[in-house]
């Protein structure tokens, strides 16, 4: 049967979470919460998002199929949670966010297993029903990076702490203080921009610059002749660097990841060139880019290796009324590796 708090439909106020996939913000509402008990009847482990089926009884004896999904396999992975926490034929609880679209669909944060332990499928959520917890492992929790290994440079496996905001803030184009830096006909395009028609990131279509940068998942930094690789799990990506002092992206045609040429500041900072950029998107959300959009990163090592900096200025006078800077980091888990991500298609996404 439905559980909430007086066993009636209840909504909550839920926790901020960061979102790690546009995907969820569009199909979920963030700011409620609601609780479902039942039995599992399918899961599949999958990226982008695990789903989750489920019987629920309700007060009338009426039995509803829901429809649920909850954060990705490659997810799951590096918070190095076992994921046989949901097996088809078991009785749980789950808490969540509902669909937006569609009376019985649920983004899981909250799970009861039947074993009475409670797993948190995320960062920052609080417990609801267990002191019982399965959680991300401690590492990941904090977001510290490792020290031990400043010999290894930046060619290594980078991770995204799970307690850092994203990249590109959510919904960059209606924030009063981001809109401003934006032109009127890219303003216009963000007021013109309807997720369900014109989401860019629907059923596995790859992410392209800048926003697949801001992929939580972890790469690797690798040298390839003289270039460097830049490999990330999320729809296994991978981009090259021209590091040649000829290298240049004059003719080159455009394309989902551009065209990047880097250098050697020091010895611990990669700076990296990015344009013809065709995918289109700024933020996958209605700000547009262009061709000539150009976008300077920075990766900056910090003196242990156990932390990468990160800054990418973008500048496009069709696009942005000034140069647009955002920030982020990376650490270094030993552990990390970069899987398969494999991801399969699914209408919801």
């Amino acid at each position: 049967m439905i559980r909430f708090a007086s066993l009636a439909v209840c909504l909550l106020l839920f926790p901020l979470i960061p979102v790690a996939h546009h995907a969820v913000g569009g199909n979920y509402e963030a700011g409620t919460v609601v609780e479902v008990e039942g039995e599992v009847t399918g899961v599949l482990w999958r990226n982008p998002h695990v789903q989750v089926s489920m019987r629920v009884t309700g007060p009338d004896g009426t039995a509803q199929d829901w429809d649920m999904a909850t954060t990705s396999l490659s997810n799951i992975r590096r918070w190095q949670m076992d994921p046989n926490f949901i097996a088809v034929g078991e009785t749980i609880r789950v808490a969540g966010n509902p669909a937006l679209r569609g009376e019985h669909g649920i983004y899981i944060r909250n799970v009861l297993t039947t074993r009475g332990e409670e797993v948190l499928l995320g960062p920052n959520i609080e417990p609801r029903w267990s002191n019982r917890i399965v959680e991300m492992a401690d590492s990941r929790r904090l977001g510290q990076g490792d020290p031990s290994a400043p010999e290894l440079g930046i060619f290594r496996i980078w991770s995204t702490p799970d307690n850092i905001p994203m990249l590109i803030p959510r919904n960059f184009g209606r924030i009063a203080e981001n809109r401003s830096k934006l032109t009127p006909s890219a303003r216009q395009a963000v007021d013109a921009f309807v997720w369900e028609r014109d989401n860019p990131l629907r059923n596995c279509q790859a992410k392209g610059m800048p926003t697949i940068m801001e992929a939580p998942y972890p790469f690797e930094l690798r040298r390839d002749g003289g270039d460097i690789i830049w490999h990330n799990e999320e729809y296994d990506t991978v981009r090259r660097i021209h590091m040649s002092p000829d290298a240049a992206a004059t003719g080159q045609p455009e394309s989902l990841l551009g065209y990047s040429v880097g250098y050697w500041e020091n010895d611990r900072t990669l700076v990296v060139t990015t344009t013809k950029m065709g995918w289109g998107h700024f933020d996958g959300l209605g700000v547009p880019l262009t061709g000539d959009t150009v976008m300077l990163e920075r990766f900056t090592l910090s003196p242990l290796g156990d932390r990468l900096d990160y800054t990418a200025t973008f500048t496009d006078p069709a696009i942005f009324t000034e140069p647009v800077t955002l920030a982020k980091h990376w650490v270094w888990y030993p552990d990390a590796m970069v899987e398969t991500y494999d991801c399969t298609r699914a209408a919801e996404d």
